[in-house]
């Protein structure tokens, strides 16, 4: 592999690209650790999962999705980037599709009841999201498992006998409920009984390690008291930091915030909404996503720092490289980028004005589009890609994007709206 004192900014995306498709079969365990723990936000415990890496046995190892939602974005990947190294490596995956447990709601971070799902909600989404995570993991490699095929045959007695070793003084200590609790929110008696549900999925699966986001690091926990009620050895426990969305506001990647981007999203946007984060988001959304050794982070860092704008345009050629399996693809869409908005020159007899209300700070592009422009024609424009931010930033815009004031809007081929 490409050692980091030989990196150069303009080999980024190829340099994992290529480490994206190489085979990890024979992977050194020390270089698998070095690979994972740049990726790994909190662990039960990192010492458990070096002696299992060194004993070099193959591993199972286990992610449990409710699929909560047809729409995957790149927020949701995180913990799938672990599981696809530990894949490489030729370990085995078990993804745990949540079809009995998205009927009881994860309260994990929620200060408010998750609304429970209906069987048809679940099977509907769950359709989308194995196609779309296909990219980023094998899924003809993956054993899929529906843990309605166990959990729907508990009987009452089993789940009786299973509670009597359990804490509720444990449950109630978590964050979340302790927060409802306190401001006077309910909690359900099916809440309480989630991280049963998703630790008796890893009593029947018997993974070596499990890994999620930051938000289920409880639930693990409690996974693996009870793996320990049925005599079994505990897993380790991995977690993946929360990936902060493109606005760089502090706020998570989450489609309430407008701030995310979509597996099923274009090349084009994926290419424009990378190039639209601040250069802050560049490190991270790197570690996030591509092959970096926790040893080679302060080497990416000095490259970054130093040609930050070459270096984003290098994360989103990758970035659209991992969603089509062609580096082409995503060179093809900076170049479309560069000749699109390169030359920040404009007509300034073509340049139409809007100026924005005292306390706007963000306006919605429809109603400022709609200020001179018809809606069947808006409509045209956003199919074609063809409404965008040259300034401040370069961003391909959609209906449902908000922009800053003091905007240059460039609207098909020689028209710009200037933002006051």
């Amino acid at each position: 592999m490409t050692q980091p004192e030989k990196w150069q900014a303009t080999h980024l995306a190829d340099i994992f690209f290529k480490r994206w498709n190489n085979s990890w079969k024979k992977i050194d365990p020390q270089d698998l650790l070095d690979f994972l723990t740049a990726k790994i936000d909190q662990a039960i415990t990192l010492e458990e999962l070096k002696k299992i890496l060194s004993s070099k046995k193959k591993l199972s190892i286990k992610m449990g999705i409710d699929p909560t939602g047809p729409d995957v974005h790149l927020g949701h990947v995180l913990p799938i980037m672990l599981l696809r190294q530990f894949q490489k490596a030729g370990h085995t995956i078990n993804l745990i599709i949540g079809d009995f447990t998205a009927m009881i709601g994860d309260p994990s971070g929620r200060d408010t009841t998750r609304p429970a799902l209906t069987g048809a909600d679940v099977k509907r989404n769950m359709k989308t999201y194995l196609k779309q995570i296909n990219s980023y993991l094998d899924i003809p490699k993956t054993k899929v498992h529906h843990n309605a095929s166990w959990l729907s045959a508990y009987t009452f007695e089993r789940i009786l006998k299973d509670l009597q070793q359990l804490s509720l003084t444990e449950i109630l200590q978590r964050e979340d409920f302790r927060k409802r609790l306190d401001a006077g929110h309910g909690i359900s008696m099916a809440e309480l009984l989630y991280s049963y549900a998703q630790g008796i999925d890893s009593a029947h699966v018997k993974p070596d390690v499990e890994v999620g986001g930051r938000d289920q690091l409880l639930n693990f926990a409690h996974a693996r008291t009870i793996m320990k009620v049925y005599k079994q050895a505990p897993e380790v426990a991995l977690t993946t930091p929360v990936l902060e969305g493109t606005a760089g506001d502090g706020r998570k990647m989450s489609k309430s915030y407008n701030n995310y981007i979509p597996l099923n999203a274009l090349p084009a946007e994926k290419f424009g909404k990378i190039m639209s984060i601040p250069d802050n988001l560049i490190t991270p959304y790197f570690i996030a996503f591509a092959d970096i050794k926790a040893s080679e982070i302060s080497a990416l860092k000095a490259i970054i720092e130093a040609d930050p704008l070459e270096t984003k345009k290098q994360l989103g050629q990758f970035i659209v490289a991992m969603g089509t399996g062609s580096l082409d693809a995503g060179i093809r869409e900076r170049n479309t980028f560069e000749a699109t908005f390169s030359k920040k020159e404009f007509d300034n007899q073509k340049l139409m004005q809007y100026t924005a209300k005292q306390n706007e700070t963000c306006l919605d592009v429809v109603q400022v589009l709609m200020s001179n422009i018809s809606k069947s024609e808006i409509k045209r424009l956003f199919a074609n890609q063809a409404v965008r931010i040259i300034e401040p930033h370069e961003q391909i815009l959609t209906p449902s994007d908000a922009i800053p004031k003091n905007s240059i809007l460039k609207i098909g081929k020689k028209h710009f709206f200037k933002i006051h």
